[in-house]
């Protein structure tokens, strides 16, 4: 009887067991198929905001080329034939550019900075550096600023202060007592 209830003690918990094994792997599989939505949020909402900013580059640099083409007008009527060829150059180079970010989606443009990745590995090496130097100088140009304008916001919240402190450790002892100090009982 006793290696019977053992037994039954054994299959209960084997049981138990098996259905905690059972509840963790649902609690994965959750917890899988969220961090699979968010991914895919993440991913939709990144490429949403690609093709709406690479849309408004090219826009503005369709609106540069077109001043530069006015430029470039404007040097041929002064008879400056080599600088508004070179104007035009640009102008055609810039309406190019203007149109493959004006027409072209996400998905095409981020194939396009991979195979460019891939087909010229020290080219975006070098431009990953570069595009990582403009943006710590840029971290520490504003943090600079941020800091000055907290220290001057400090020292200027300090000056009354630092006037009165100045006005009173000046006098002599004999006029100090016309000066009753703030917050302390007088003696």
């Amino acid at each position: 009887m006793a290696f019977e209830q053992a037994q039954g003690g054994r299959e209960a918990s084997e049981g138990m067991s098996g259905k905690a094994q059972e509840v963790a792997a649902q609690a994965k599989e959750q917890v899988q198929e969220k961090a699979g939505e968010v991914k895919t949020k993440a991913s939709d909402r990144l490429r949403e905001q690609l093709d709406t900013r690479t849309t408004q580059l090219g826009h503005e640099i369709g609106s540069f080329a077109d001043a530069l083409r006015k430029a470039a007008q404007h040097l041929e009527n002064e008879g400056k034939q080599s600088g508004a060829k070179a104007a035009h150059q640009a102008v055609t180079q810039l309406e190019r550019l203007g149109r493959y970010l004006t027409d072209s989606d996400s998905n095409r443009f981020l194939g396009d900075a991979e195979r460019f990745g891939r087909q010229r590995p020290w080219a975006a090496g070098a431009i990953g550096a570069v595009a990582g130097f403009i943006g710590a100088r840029f971290l520490r140009a504003s943090s600079e600023s941020r800091y000055q304008a907290s220290y001057r916001a400090q020292h200027d919240a300090d000056l009354p202060l630092r006037r009165e402190h100045e006005e009173t450790t000046s006098l002599s002892p004999s006029e100090a007592k016309d000066y009753p100090l703030t917050g302390h009982a007088s003696r």
